[in-house]
């Protein structure tokens, strides 16, 4: 969010018409949803910032009748919300909720919310497509756990997964915004023409897929437990977005782009193959140790594949491989 706080505070100050929106959902209340909160400190960094900006746009439009805010922070419900609540801003200037289940279908009332932001979490998947698990499917993604370096009917499962999670995400934010709410999206993707093997996060999860397969060959792992664990996740490009968006019919595409990576203060200096292989195990540690047996082996997984970014770092350099970059999504409810 940071990496594109102008953009956000651009689109607040000409597009959010307040007293439409305030119409629209009646009352006095301002009421933002943060969809995929985690456990903090980041949702809270990112709330106060969308706060400020449209507190400050009442201020300058109409002093005296500027709202009280309702925050909510939505995500799965086995997120630790006990966790988030504890360490809410004590002096935080909005009343804020909990509201657990999963963003791609409707968890809020029909047209409560003025704006719904989500960063880094639109690119999860309600489940791993079950086609990639089935012995029997063109799609089995046998002894891969992603779609990255996967054969083509391994990532067009993961793509028609993505496009279900989507459309249905989008649907039901189309029913909770009031007319003229404001739905923003920040998330890795990718433009139009790459691929997510030539990229350093798709080069550094295939360094663990390879791990994992050396455990798998030691027989301290057995192949079915490979066979059947797969990343949940896909990067998609801008275009699939658009069309997802124009198909949906009920939201206006105000900017729907990649963040120029000179531009993501994320990526500025470059993050290096282990700084992913960090990201990658703090986002999936939890799944790891879940699937294959503990956190012991999750350290065999992640200091094997430790060892494989060592052993490859130079070839994966000079095939130029590329950041990941931001996908930054903002729509207007018709």
């Amino acid at each position: 969010m940071d990496s594109v706080r102008p953009r956000t505070e651009e689109l607040i100050a000409e597009k959010l018409d307040l007293e439409r929106l305030l119409a629209a959902g009646g009352g006095n209340t301002f009421r933002v949803a943060d969809l995929g909160c985690s456990i903090g400190p980041n949702t809270f960094h990112n709330v106060e910032h969308i706060v400020q900006q449209v507190r400050q746009k009442y201020n300058h439009a109409s002093p005296s009748s500027a709202p009280e805010f309702q925050v909510f922070f939505n995500d799965q419900v086995n997120n630790d919300f006990n966790a988030l609540f504890r360490s809410l801003p004590p002096e935080r200037d909005y009343f804020a909720a909990g509201v657990p289940g999963s963003f791609h279908t409707r968890v809020f009332p029909n047209s409560s919310l003025h704006l719904a932001y989500s960063a880094s979490s639109a690119h999860w998947l309600s489940r791993v497509p079950p086609e990639v698990v089935d012995r029997g499917s063109p799609a089995w993604n046998r002894g891969m756990i992603h779609y990255g370096s996967a054969p083509k009917p391994v990532e067009d499962a993961y793509r028609a997964q993505f496009r279900k999670d989507m459309g249905g995400f989008l649907r039901a934010r189309s029913e909770e915004l009031v007319s003229g709410g404001m739905l923003v999206l920040v998330f890795p993707g990718l433009p139009d023409g790459m691929l997510h093997s030539e990229t350093q996060a798709g080069s550094v999860i295939y360094c663990v897929n390879l791990s994992i397969l050396d455990l798998v060959r030691q027989g301290v792992l057995d192949e079915d437990q490979l066979d059947n664990f797969n990343f949940p996740m896909y990067f998609p490009h801008p275009r699939e977005m658009r069309e997802l968006v124009e198909e949906n019919q009920c939201f206006s595409s105000i900017e729907l782009e990649v963040v120029d990576p000179e531009e993501s203060t994320w990526l500025q200096g470059g993050v290096g193959l282990r700084e992913w292989l960090v990201v990658i195990r703090s986002t999936m540690a939890e799944s790891f140790a879940r699937h294959f047996g503990g956190e012991e082996i999750v350290d065999k997984i992640f200091d094997g594949a430790s060892q494989k970014i060592a052993e490859r770092a130079e070839v994966i350099m000079s095939t130029k491989c590329k950041e990941l970059p931001l996908l930054y999504v903002a729509l207007q409810r018709n």
